[in-house]
């Protein structure tokens, strides 16, 4: 998925980067549990493929994998900070 923001910035993420990165509460965790992404070390590749993408109000995205997986609600700030190209990542540094 590419993204082009409104200052020209061009950010590319891929499937696998954006289902690892998931903020849902299933995948991260809640009430002190962990979530699944920190019990699971590989994923079946219908959880790694995109399947749709929708826009939430003016601030995130979500992003539906082919799994079925759709409950992540991935806010801009959230998108430029995984961004992971050199220019973003020398900034982080």
């Amino acid at each position: 998925m590419d993204v082009v923001w409104e200052d020209g910035h061009r950010s590319a993420y891929s499937g696998e980067q954006l289902r690892w990165a998931c903020p849902c509460a299933e995948c991260r965790g809640e009430a002190g549990a962990p979530g699944r992404l920190s019990r699971v070390k590989t994923l079946s590749p219908e959880e790694l493929r995109l399947q749709d993408v929708s826009l939430i109000g003016q601030y995130a995205l979500q992003i539906a994998f082919q799994s079925g997986h759709a409950t992540g609600l991935y806010t801009f700030s959230l998108l430029r900070a995984l961004c992971a190209c050199e220019e973003c990542a020398s900034r982080r540094s």
